[in-house]
């Protein structure tokens, strides 16, 4: 996805990934297409940024991810705090999910954080999506789920 931003015109993008073999092969892989792109093995759970370096983090699967494993209470609850922090004062949190918001949105909700929650419903890309989208289909298993959170000013430690 990121590569995708790169060709539109987002140069300022830092990646990051648990796995140094994912960053080994990715920054390989996209150093002369997106030469300004960056690439850091790093845990969300324990951001190595600053605090408000980032007007926007876009999570494409992780926080999913975590949910699935073990001590995914504590390690929902640092991943979101770590990814609050580095937001700029006015940054937007995105979270792309296959989670339905009965599953998603009480952790985005949670008092520690101040922004503001929009939940976007979007069918998955398939041959049959048209069909979905026209019939009206309400089975979550036939939709994306992103959740935008945008800190709002002068809110919990902003200033």
């Amino acid at each position: 996805m990121s590569e995708e931003m790169y060709e539109e015109g987002y140069e300022h993008i830092t990646n990051i990934d648990i796995s140094f073999t994912v960053i080994k092969s990715m920054s390989e892989e996209y150093k002369e297409k997106c030469p300004n792109m960056i690439y850091k093995q790093m845990d969300v759970r324990s951001l190595q940024f600053e605090q408000g370096t980032f007007d926007c983090v876009i999570d494409k699967g992780t926080f999913d991810s975590i949910l699935c494993g073990d001590g995914s209470g504590p390690n929902s609850e640092q991943t979101l705090n770590e990814i609050y922090r580095v937001l700029s004062p006015t940054g937007v949190y995105v979270c792309i999910s296959y989670g339905v918001p009965d599953q998603r949105e009480n952790y985005f909700r949670n008092n520690a954080f101040d922004w503001e929650l929009h939940t976007h419903k979007v069918a998955k890309p398939t041959i049959s999506t048209s069909a979905i989208v026209s019939s009206e289909d309400k089975d979550p298993k036939n939709f994306h789920y992103i959740y935008v959170m945008r800190k709002t000013v002068g809110k919990k430690g902003d200033d």
